[in-house]
């Protein structure tokens, strides 16, 4: 017996401080809701939930941003509806245009609001912006939505140049032809063979080119669905950018689309005369009275209806992949986050059962270190 060293208190007080610590933490994790609150807890499962923390929230913003790209993508596809929706005026137009009850001032009147369209598209296409990104102008190519949590991951989209000019030269690249009752250096007969044109090489088939006796143009160089074949009766005329003069002035020098203006320099460049006046010069030249002019702005409305709907497609399909990208995404959030979950989180059921533990051992522990400072009390009996 002895009363310089408490060995028994020592030891007691030793487990409740350790006991205190336990429930410490307890109390911790039930306040926070974590199970690992720094990198002592767990230093592997720290690390482990801290690269899933980024991965759910770099794909949660992936999802905001594909979101984004949707409502681009229906901008857009908005504006091109009412683009179409003047395109399919312009070629009712044309058909009225074309009657032959109709008087010359009748189809002045008719070139006025032609015009007007076409104007109309162009103001569209200028004005229809996104986030103070101008969508139809031919700039918003090739822009990447970064639709994943990691570098590269990105859907690109691309909108053509909707503006009139494009438009108009797309359909001179298909080397258009259409049926005309009318004759003009690039509308000739075509119901028997020209006889200054000798026979073409074998294998290789072509059409002739109305307006020139000694050319023929190879089958690919042309729409295969608009191309009058040789021998068809009736007058075949190409369509070329002065037929369209009295409704909109063209430039092939403004045409943004490089593979057409590449087609237009090397396949067309010899039957693609340039307007050179705008439409107010081939109002004032009297223009309007010629059938042909609604007969080619019957064949140009088609073929840009065609142009906008394909580009009306492409963001169709954009947009219904960016819905099932979003889709993804938030399933793949949602499966990371309940394995980070069961990572990082405090199990209440589990840790409750330790605090109620700790609680009561906590307890056992200061009565027991209340009992070993009593036990030296003892000794002072025998000095007694």
């Amino acid at each position: 017996m002895v009363i310089q060293h408490n060995i028994t208190a020592m030891n007691a007080n030793r487990m409740f401080n350790l006991t205190n610590a336990n429930q410490a933490k307890s109390t911790e994790k039930l306040s926070s809701g974590y199970k690992i609150n720094r990198s002592a807890d767990d230093a592997a499962g720290l690390s482990i939930s801290e690269k899933m923390r980024r991965q759910v929230r770099g794909l949660t913003q992936a999802s905001a941003n594909a979101a984004d790209g949707i409502s681009c993508v229906q901008t857009a596809e908005g504006a091109l509806n009412e683009v179409q929706d003047m395109l399919q005026r312009m070629g009712e137009l044309a058909v009225k245009g074309a009657n032959g009850t109709l008087t010359s001032v009748d189809r002045e009147y008719i070139t006025m609001e032609v015009r007007q369209l076409m104007s109309e598209i162009d103001r569209v296409q200028s004005t229809t912006t996104f986030n103070e990104q101008k969508l139809l102008d031919g700039s918003f190519s090739g822009k990447g939505l970064q639709v994943g949590a990691e570098s590269g991951q990105h859907i690109t989209i691309s909108i053509g140049n909707m503006c009139t000019n494009d438009l108009i030269a797309s359909a001179l690249s298909k080397g258009i032809f259409y049926q005309t009752n009318n004759d003009s250096p690039r509308c000739q007969v075509t119901d028997k063979p020209h006889p200054s044109v000798a026979p073409y090489p074998p294998g290789v088939t072509a059409y002739w080119i109305p307006g020139d006796g000694t050319t023929w143009a190879k089958y690919e160089y042309f729409d295969k669905k608009t191309v009058q074949p040789w021998g068809s009766p009736g007058h075949s005329h190409i369509l070329s950018a002065e037929d369209l003069t009295i409704f909109h002035s063209f430039s092939y020098d403004a045409i943004t689309d490089e593979k057409v203006k590449d087609r237009l320099t090397n396949k067309w460049n010899n039957f693609m005369p340039e307007t050179t006046g705008g439409s107010e010069e081939a109002l004032a030249l009297d223009k309007a009275q010629d059938v042909r002019y609604f007969q080619a702005l019957n064949v140009f409305a088609k073929s840009a209806i065609s142009d906008v709907s394909e580009a009306r497609s492409n963001l169709g399909a954009i947009q219904n992949r960016l819905e099932h990208t979003i889709s993804n995404l938030d399933n793949i959030v949602e499966n990371t986050t309940a394995a980070e979950s069961a990572i990082r989180d405090t199990d209440i059921a589990t840790e409750m059962v330790k605090y109620a533990n700790n609680n009561i051992l906590a307890q056992a522990g200061q009565s027991m270190l209340a009992q070993a400072n009593q036990s030296n009390q003892s000794a002072l009996a025998i000095l007694q």
